[in-house]
């Protein structure tokens, strides 16, 4: 086996044969972060001139004494239960950074540790264990470092999108039909010069929710560099076409209203449609307020999602609190699982849960959103880091003293 530097032709044409294959480890990746100036690195080891180890390998920009911390995203790419293969590029990718200045290296293998459902249990199908004792042996250590480990994912291998939709929970499918057939929510792919609008909303999301939002730059360094295999969504509020709609379905309740009969055995039933005609009322004078105070077209959720390998994955979203009731989210989301099962897509990522499954989970609402859709829990292997050199363990040893000294 040999081991070395990979052309970009040789990293792509091996990483798109491969299970683990993830739009961390592409050529697009290693362009977007050059452009922030990060240095990138695609090595991979051959056997009999045929590629069988693969890896985008990126530093970090933390440093220790002008050292160096090194990651591989979602990566090694390569079968993890080859144990020789997975040896030789790990050694050779050791002595490779350590020529790097380097301190250490992270990986997270794009690998499930075991199956779960869609409660997390534990259930038949993958166990993976025996990778990360291997992992261990080799020198590494878990890493608590800030790569998602829990995902949320959905199964569409085969699936029509319409047996999707059955199997969604049926308050899912409500909200859907809602967005549909009430509402007349409408969904427009944004163009770089309109990520401004997105960056709104999901900086409104993070400030409300006190997380830290990508910026601008970085939004469009994806949508440059990520191209075809990228796009923003967002759904929209027509006023217009909202107050149309609801004027339209009073003219129809008004209408069965005068040709029932005052018989006793329609009373009820004329009684349950003029409270609709209130309620829409009210609902039109609340339109055209709407209207009034924001425009004609008002924003209500927007989305960014990734379209490479097998599996659509949903990255980065946001919808403004206000709006909430006029379900954007639900929209966004089955438009995209559409678009999944009418393209041949194996799997939806809802990527990002927290791995707090009980009634107390910081993130429980997220978690029941995504688990409307039906699907399952995915955990993958983790995260591990492996000392480059011995100056590595005074960097612990120092990083251990300043957590110490936070509390």
């Amino acid at each position: 086996m040999k081991f070395g530097e990979l052309t970009l032709e040789e990293f792509t044409k091996f990483v798109e044969t491969r299970p683990e294959k993830n739009f961390f480890q592409t050529t697009m990746m290693k362009e977007r972060l050059e452009l922030d100036g990060i240095e990138v690195f695609l090595v991979g080891v051959k056997k009999k001139n045929k590629v069988v180890a693969a890896s985008l390998i990126a530093s970090t920009g933390h440093t220790f004494l002008g050292r160096k911390t090194y990651e591989a995203y979602k990566g090694f790419i390569l079968d993890y239960h080859d144990e020789e293969v997975l040896k030789f590029m790990n050694d050779n990718v050791m002595e490779f950074l350590k020529n790097k200045n380097g301190l250490r290296l992270i990986i997270d293998p794009y690998i499930p540790a075991v199956s779960r459902d869609m409660d997390a249990n534990v259930v038949d199908g993958v166990d993976n264990t025996s990778v990360k004792e291997f992992l261990y042996s080799l020198g590494y250590k878990n890493h608590d470092g800030a790569q998602v480990k829990w995902c949320y994912c959905l199964d569409i291998n085969g699936k029509t999108s319409q047996e999707l939709f059955d199997d969604f929970r049926s308050s899912t499918r409500n909200n859907i039909n809602k967005t549909l057939t009430k509402y007349n929510l409408r969904l427009r792919t944004l163009k770089r010069d309109e990520l401004g609008e997105f960056k709104k909303i999901t900086s409104d999301t993070c400030d409300r929710r006190s997380f830290n939002d990508k910026s601008l730059k970085y939004y469009e360094e994806m949508y440059d560099c990520f191209k075809d295999d990228v796009t923003f969504k967002i759904c929209e509020l027509d006023c217009d076409a909202y107050i149309k709609q609801l004027k339209e379905n009073n003219e129809i309740l008004e209408q069965k209203v005068a040709e029932l009969s005052d018989s006793s055995s329609n009373k009820k039933k004329k009684e349950v449609m003029r409270k609709d005609i209130v309620n829409n009322e009210k609902k039109i004078k609340e339109a055209e307020t709407l209207k009034e105070e924001n425009g004609d077209v008002i924003p209500l959720s927007a989305a960014m999602f990734i379209l490479y390998g097998d599996e659509i994955v949903y990255l980065f979203s946001g919808s403004y609190a206000k709006y909430m009731n006029f379900c954007g989210q639900y929209r966004l989301q089955w438009e995209i699982i559409k678009y999944a099962a009418d393209h041949g897509y194996k799997r939806y990522n809802f990527y990002g849960i927290q791995d707090v499954f009980d009634e107390n989970g910081k993130d429980r609402g997220v978690y029941e959103f995504k688990k409307g859709f039906g699907g399952y829990v995915e955990e993958l292997l983790g995260s591990f880091e492996i000392s480059l050199t011995p100056l590595n363990d005074v960097y612990e040893f120092l990083r251990k003293i300043k957590r110490i000294f936070k509390k």
